[in-house]
């Protein structure tokens, strides 16, 4: 090979790929750079594997015009070379410039899949189909710069050659089926690495949607780019915040309304006009609390009353009871409603009895404490109520209305003159199936707001 020969070959061989080298190193450290912050404008990150696109194509596309350019000045005999280098570089500026886009794309969505990104950049997205559609076009562009590049070289082959040998026709045959082998290699590759980063995004949001499907509300889909995917997932990252809103507010309506109300309520099962249910009321109040609260500070009263409340709260709701509300330093409870319950007495006894001894419990901390022991009465009775929402149009209470109420409340009140703890009507011994309870008659007594007496039984 002479001289000339020589240096056009390497000219053909490693110019252009001397020429791209440069461009594609300097892209790859500013995306990296870009990717590497802590918190990347989203709008420049989805803008990287385009850019990578154009950066490759327009590198090739410059390295083949200066190639025309040379092969014009230094090799005028070979400046049809120029040219089929210059489709040369078109064509393997497409594949490299997919590649590219591609590659940055799958840093991208590893570099974001991590990171909490709750909406899209503003502007226009990029739909899927738009991708496909660019895919195609590249992959057919390149074919047919290709099949182009090798049509000039075989009619420039042929020109001055014997064409009535058939060997030449059958090493052209050889030479277009090995390049659209190889073409179709590099057309699969692409289509492959295409079809890999959208199982990789597809899997990710999958991924995320599976655990807010398991009750995680805190997590996010991930916005991994910028097409339908990404919206998405940005309006289920919405519906999310929605649903922690109404997760938070049904809480924060727990803590003011039992579960099992706050249930009813939510699901509108309670009748607008109220129903009538056999129930067992219970109520509970602390003995003298108001001197308790007078010699302590406004804290330290909230802090005992919030102890006790819990205390309570937890040994009634164990046994299958609700409390209707807290009033100052007294409970209301009840037994079987909203949830009807068989054996509502039974049950509103056995909470009595386990809250005496959960207030004793608590009294041997503040004995240990030096602070003084408190006492409470429990009264109870059962009968039928009428249950509902009552009050205002604007705000309303589930309450239990009726002579029951009444009843239970004033037994309660009835353990000061008879110095006991609980006391229980005579209705509600007459119900109680399997309680072990100790009960020790205390006589008939007359009770405000009743013209006949009432049986009453103490809890030993």
């Amino acid at each position: 090979m002479d001289g000339l020969g020589y240096t056009k070959a390497v000219l053909i061989s490693y110019g252009p790929i001397l020429a791209v080298l440069p461009v594609r190193l300097w892209f790859f450290h500013r995306s990296d750079a870009l990717l590497s912050e802590a918190t990347p404008s989203l709008q420049r990150v989805f803008r990287q594997p385009w850019l990578a696109f154009a950066a490759d194509l327009t590198a090739w596309t410059a390295a083949g015009i200066v190639m025309v350019f040379i092969y014009y000045v230094f090799f005028i005999p070979y400046a049809s070379t120029g040219i089929k280098v210059l489709a040369a570089c078109l064509a393997f500026g497409m594949f490299s410039g997919m590649l590219g886009y591609l590659s940055v794309e799958r840093r991208i969505v590893n570099q974001l899949k991590g990171q909490k990104t709750f909406s899209l950049p503003s502007g226009k997205l990029l739909t899927v189909s738009k991708k496909i559609f660019v895919l195609i076009v590249t992959v057919v562009g390149m074919m047919a710069l290709s099949i182009l590049l090798m049509v000039l070289l075989d009619v420039y082959y042929l020109i001055g050659q014997d064409l009535s040998r058939p060997d030449i026709y059958w090493g052209i045959f050889k030479e277009i089926a090995f390049a659209l082998f190889v073409l179709l290699g590099i057309s699969l590759v692409i289509v492959r690495r295409y079809a890999a980063n959208l199982t990789e995004i597809l899997d990710a949001q999958l991924a995320a949607m599976d655990e807010i499907s398991r009750g995680n509300l805190e997590k996010q889909v991930p916005i991994l780019s910028s097409d339908e995917f990404a919206r998405v997932a940005e309006k289920t990252n919405q519906m999310m915040v929605g649903l922690q809103e109404r997760d938070f507010c049904r809480s924060s309506f727990d803590q003011y309304v039992s579960p099992e109300i706050s249930r009813k309520i939510l699901n509108d099962a309670i009748a607008p006009s109220g129903e009538m249910v056999d129930v067992t009321i219970l109520f509970c109040d602390m003995r003298n609390f108001t001197g308790f609260a007078e010699q302590r500070s406004p804290h330290s009263v909230v802090e005992l009353m919030n102890r006790y409340f819990t205390e309570m709260e937890g040994v009634i709701s164990k046994h299958g009871g609700v409390v209707l509300q807290f009033i100052g330093d007294e409970i209301e409870a009840v037994f079987g409603a909203p949830e009807s319950d068989d054996r509502h007495p039974d049950h509103a006894v056995s909470a009595a009895c386990a809250m005496r001894a959960a207030l004793r419990s608590l009294n041997a901390e503040r004995r240990g404490r030096g602070e003084p022991e408190i006492r409470h009465g429990i009264g109870i009775h059962s009968g039928h109520v009428l249950a509902g929402n009552v009050g205002s149009s604007k705000r309303k209470t589930y309450s239990m209305l009726g002579d029951t109420v009444n009843l239970a409340s004033r037994l309660q009140d009835l353990n000061k003159k008879l110095e006991t703890e609980i006391l229980i009507s005579g209705e509600t011994r007459k119900r109680l199936i399997e309680s072990n309870a100790r009960l020790k008659p205390m006589g008939r007594h007359a009770v405000k707001g009743k013209i006949e007496t009432v049986d009453v039984f103490a809890v030993d």
